[in-house]
């Protein structure tokens, strides 16, 4: 493919909506916020929603590690990253159809995902009842993942969600949240006299799906390329 058609393809992309591929789940659950949408006043602006989300969720993000001192810090961990994924849904949906679509928006909207998720790692990861060591792993693993997602609505003008994407994560978190906050960190077992939490164990589970979704995307994306001769 020549360059003069790479460009005018690249062009031609860029006039159109992104494609976006969301888990089934995640549908679901945006297809029901989408009802609120009428709610919000015309005057507000997506970014500006985009921005309460990415408060809301760093602040519940850092309530993670505030768990550590008292448990009522993960009903607030659990309220910031339900107003996150909210406010991650609706945002772009407000964008398309009140015709407020913009690169900035889309730039925002992912940043938005990254920040939230990346620090929610770290957080617990700093928490008494998980391992820093997990975190190293996990954090930068979405940030990689982040860069092939974009790569993809650059070269492709599609937003593939993985199946365990950003929506599951949350609920996955919000779950340990519920758990740690009604029981307490709870122990699964002692290896080599080091204790095993709950939360580790959810940590190895996103780490070893994030591998194989960032291999997975990775690979499909460079032989889709090589395939058309890129």
């Amino acid at each position: 493919m020549s360059n003069q058609n790479q460009t005018e393809e690249t062009a031609a992309q860029q006039k159109q909506p992104v494609k976006i591929i969301p888990s089934k789940l995640e549908r679901k659950f945006a297809d029901f916020t989408y009802k609120f949408v009428d709610l919000i006043p015309t005057s507000v602006q997506p970014n500006t929603v985009t921005a309460i989300g990415i408060i809301c969720g760093m602040l519940g993000s850092l309530c993670f590690f505030l768990g550590s001192f008292s448990r009522i810090f993960f009903v607030f961990a659990i309220l910031g990253l339900l107003t996150h994924i909210v406010c991650d849904n609706i945002d772009g949906y407000m964008a398309r159809t009140r015709n407020q679509k913009s690169l900035r928006g889309g730039f925002f909207d992912i940043m938005s995902d990254t920040l939230v998720c990346t620090f929610t790692i770290l957080f617990i990861g700093l928490s008494s009842y998980s391992h820093l060591e997990l975190a190293a792993f996990g954090a930068p693993l979405y940030g990689i993942h982040m860069i092939g997602t974009l790569h993809y609505i650059m070269i492709y003008n599609e937003f593939p969600f993985p199946p365990f994407g950003p929506f599951e994560i949350h609920m996955l978190y919000i779950s340990v949240a519920l758990v740690n906050m009604i029981f307490g960190p709870v122990v699964l077992f002692t290896l080599f006299s080091v204790p095993v939490y709950l939360i580790d164990i959810v940590m190895v589970i996103v780490i070893l799906g994030s591998f194989w979704e960032v291999g997975k995307s990775a690979f499909k994306l460079f032989f889709r390329l090589k395939k058309e001769g890129r």
